[in-house]
């Protein structure tokens, strides 16, 4: 039986995706989860895998290079050699299938769809980005013209050589303009919407973090050993906050349509983010993953956004968030929740303070902010209070991580 090959949600609010190029043409054969398409959503780069094995066939009209895609509309199959499969209308029409007669020709394109059908590979698309290159001023050397990173650089290379152009009269400074991303704005709004529409109070512990950095420095060579990377204080609290959640499971809830749902399974989000805005790669699982399963997915979500280019799967399905500001010197703040989510987790650097001991005297510890928000309707002041105060405990007593 033919399996229709569509693209699904990858965050919340996202309605659409660009393609940005087949990198399997129709009746070519697919293995099951090969990559066969890179889109471009309102926030990332993605690689669309195939859900399973067979043909590609019956690709919509109009869903070519370039092209704007509703999720979850089909766009094509994936069937048998000799399988026959229904027949999509052109792209842009009601999705509802026939399954004989020829196809409608595929709309006119309009301006806006022509100015995005450069064909250029995703590394050409970001380095261009980078060095503020119009795309459509460089030539393709790639295959059927498409332009590569090589392209873009040698087309920034010659203009640096240029003679540079008499040098204007002084005029007066103006104030500069500049436009959002797209990841931006609907990050922006999903946080409008989050403040209007959720009830939120905010707590705050000290946590003392003598125990978890002796229990890093103690896993740091194993750790290097298994993954190449070194143990960071995200990692620790990935794996703290997955056994708090455990034990406190209204902190590992949503508020959808009215009601409390609570999640089974624990996936950590942890926020990260660069110029062109903010994503949340999700570490599904958190509490089942090793110390080196842990390190590796961080590390891989740090790589991927830093050319916002993720798969399918990265962003989608988080119960909780973990916002670390720390590594920026940020020593407390408050974070805004990630709906519909029940709370987030705010943490700050790592600071040398002096604490009472119990012989009055004092000492300096190595303390850290912890900032829960929390959503009223689905824990209250107690509830988000126990929650914090078992994230606290466990960070200063984190032997059972061993």
């Amino acid at each position: 039986m033919a399996t229709e090959f569509f693209i699904h949600k990858m965050s919340e609010h996202m309605d659409s995706a660009k393609i940005i190029r087949w990198l399997v043409q129709e009746g070519e054969p697919i293995q099951q989860y090969q990559i066969i398409m890179e889109v471009e959503t309102d926030k990332v780069v993605a690689e669309i895998e195939a859900p399973a094995a067979g043909i590609l066939k019956g690709v919509r009209a109009g869903a070519i290079d370039g092209a704007d895609v509703p999720v979850g509309q089909t766009i094509a199959f994936i069937a048998g050699l000799d399988e026959i499969v229904p027949v999509l209308p052109p792209l842009g029409s009601a999705i509802s299938v026939t399954s004989s007669g020829p196809p409608a020709p595929p709309p006119a394109p309009s301006a806006s769809a022509a100015a995005g059908a450069v064909r250029a590979a995703p590394a050409a698309r970001r380095v261009a980005k980078e060095l503020g290159i119009d795309l459509g001023l460089v030539t393709g050397t790639g295959p059927e013209g498409r332009i590569t990173e090589a392209d873009v650089r040698t087309y920034a290379e010659a203009a640096q050589a240029r003679p540079a152009s008499p040098a204007p009269t002084p005029v007066a400074a103006t104030d500069e303009w500049l436009d959002i991303t797209a990841a931006q704005r609907i990050t922006g709004q999903r946080l409008i919407d989050s403040l209007h529409s959720a009830p939120h109070f905010a707590l705050t512990l000290q946590a003392d973090m003598t125990q978890a950095l002796s229990l890093r420095e103690a896993l740091l060579d194993r750790v290097r050993a298994e993954t190449g990377e070194r143990l960071s204080i995200t990692a620790i609290l990935v794996r703290v906050v997955a056994a708090a959640l455990r034990q406190h499971p209204r902190a590992n809830a949503s508020f959808e349509n009215g009601r409390i749902k609570v999640h089974q399974q624990i996936n950590i989000g942890v926020a990260s983010g660069n110029e062109a805005g903010l994503v949340v790669p999700v570490i599904k699982a958190a509490d089942q993953k090793s110390w080196a399963q842990v390190v590796r997915e961080i590390k891989a979500f740090q790589e991927k956004t830093r050319a916002m280019r993720f798969g399918a799967d990265d962003l989608t399905d988080g119960t909780f968030t973990i916002s670390n500001l720390g590594m920026y010197g940020i020593e407390q703040f408050n974070a805004l929740l990630n709906p519909p989510q029940s709370a987030i987790l705010a943490v700050g650097q790592v600071i040398k303070t002096p604490v009472g001991q119990p012989d009055n005297t004092i000492a300096l510890r190595p303390m850290m902010s912890l900032t829960l928000t929390v959503d009223h309707r689905v824990m209250d002041g107690i509830q988000g209070a126990k929650f914090l105060a078992e994230v606290k405990a466990r960070l200063e007593k984190p032997y059972f991580l061993l």
